[in-house]
């Protein structure tokens, strides 16, 4: 099985370092729901396109902490740090992956257009769309209802409330 076949995987984590001795892992989270993503029995595939089965998940100050049933060392652990763990894309109402979004037209609410969305950036205290403009230049909007008011996948375009200034 190949990832690119499977196009309604989305990207939900990345292994991080090795927690204890016995194959603990933690996860950088790319979802808003990972005790729901990550709950022990899941199945996420990795890019390489194995299946791998989640035998344990926990929360520690904010962190995702995973072990996998076919990981049992430290050693074996260290080995997967890097990986990236994709999982079917949810039907949640107002959750959308960063492939759903990249190409999709920027308008304003005015239906003037602002630019091509180029990105999803993930993290830090919240996450932004990246839009680039006719000329060239990235705007980052931060991803929030009251600045992002619209995303119609049907007919590419996302509607922004920008502030003034911004593009």
């Amino acid at each position: 099985m190949n990832l690119g076949e499977k196009m309604d995987l989305v990207k939900v984590g990345q292994v991080g370092p090795a927690r204890g001795l016995k194959g603990e892992v933690l996860v950088r989270p790319f979802t808003d729901y990972p005790a729901e993503r990550f709950q022990a029995g899941a199945t996420l595939t990795t890019a390489a396109g194995e299946e791998w089965t989640v035998a344990s998940y926990r929360e520690i100050k904010n962190r995702c902490c995973l072990t996998f049933s076919h990981i049992t060392t430290r050693e074996g652990a260290e080995d997967i740090r890097g990986t990236e763990l994709f999982a079917p894309e949810t039907s949640r109402e107002d959750e959308y992956s960063p492939m759903q979004l990249e190409g999709l037209t920027v308008s304003s609410a005015e239906g003037e257009t602002l630019g091509e969305c180029t990105g999803l950036e993930i993290g830090g205290f919240q996450d932004r769309l990246q839009v680039t403009t006719a000329a060239g230049q990235l705007v980052e909007v931060p991803f929030v209802k009251a600045l992002v008011t619209g995303i119609d996948l049907e007919n590419g375009v996302i509607t922004v409330d920008a502030p003034a200034g911004l593009f």
